[in-house]
């Protein structure tokens, strides 16, 4: 059964501090988009790679014919995973940060924080980190079979069915590219028999090098409280490049980067999203994905 006592006090430290830290994000946001195009001139860029999986019952029910269902969630930390690198930005960065920059990019898909334990939709657990990882993979998500009393139970299944082995393993990839490719969901992309070899060959290469990710794994909260069953209704990766820019700058871009995809089922397809580096939201239109790599 899922230890949900052992979340009581995370979930009320968020709600005493989101609150406080939205005013302060939507100030900013105004603040960012007074600036206009001279800011623009001076950010960085950065491209998001986003895969996404929600199952089709919840899919139907999100997406009326009067719009996204509102619905309300509560936000977990999960597990801040490290790379071989010794990337101090991944530090600096705390959650609650993390969390209200998320927050402010999950109300465009109509998702909004419970105001008390015994409420809410979702249970959305957040793991981060850098790819290049160290530890072995069972050790990092460990399967219920195994003797594990932690709040992170929940999101293990989320990874299971993408874990190395058999998935890439013919195809030559290394276990350690096998590894990132879960991590990251480039998995089901890889998996495509009819891939083009430029197609390939990118992905591969990014799975080379240091990517920041971030992971949202939504859980039916009120069926876990009640009952302890474990039920993923969604769950969606995105990275970015790491190379020259630190995690405190790069975790803004990731969410905005994925906003419009949270809850969504890609049937396979990797969304590739430009947008900038750093937080506010400066007026540059609405986020387009510009290349999709999809699945037969």
């Amino acid at each position: 059964m899922f230890p949900v006592r052992n979340i009581d006090r995370r979930l009320s430290v968020l709600r005493s501090s989101f609150r406080r830290g939205l005013l302060l994000v939507g100030g900013f946001v105004m603040g960012a988009a007074f600036l206009g195009s001279n800011l623009m001139a001076a950010e960085k860029r950065a491209r998001v790679l986003v895969d996404s999986f929600a199952e089709t019952d919840y899919l139907q029910a999100k997406e009326t014919d009067e719009g996204l269902l509102p619905e309300t969630y509560h936000l977990v930390q999960g597990k801040l995973i490290g790379g071989y690198i010794n990337d101090r930005s991944l530090n600096k960065v705390p959650f609650l940060e993390v969390a209200q920059n998320l927050a402010q990019q999950l109300r465009s898909r109509n998702y909004y924080p419970a105001q008390a334990k015994e409420e809410g939709d979702l249970l959305i657990i957040v793991n981060w980190g850098i790819t290049q990882i160290q530890a072995d993979f069972d050790e990092l998500f460990p399967t219920d079979d195994e003797d594990v009393a932690t709040e992170e139970d929940a999101e293990s299944d989320a990874f299971l069915d993408g874990a190395p082995g058999s998935v890439l393993e013919e195809g030559g990839y290394s276990y350690r590219e096998q590894s990132n490719a879960a991590l990251i969901g480039f998995d089901r992309a890889l998996r495509r028999r009819d891939l083009g070899t430029q197609d390939q060959f990118e992905l591969q290469e990014m799975l080379q090098n240091e990517r920041y990710f971030m992971i949202l794994s939504a859980f039916d909260w009120q069926l876990l409280r009640k009952t302890g069953e474990k039920k993923l209704l969604w769950s969606t990766r995105f990275s970015l490049d790491a190379v020259k820019q630190g995690f405190d700058e790069a975790h803004f871009a990731l969410s905005r980067g994925a906003a419009n995809y949270f809850g969504t089922n890609l049937d396979g397809k990797l969304g590739k999203v430009n947008t900038h580096v750093g937080p506010g939201e400066v007026e540059t239109g609405e986020l387009k994905v510009i290349e999709t790599v999809e699945e037969p």
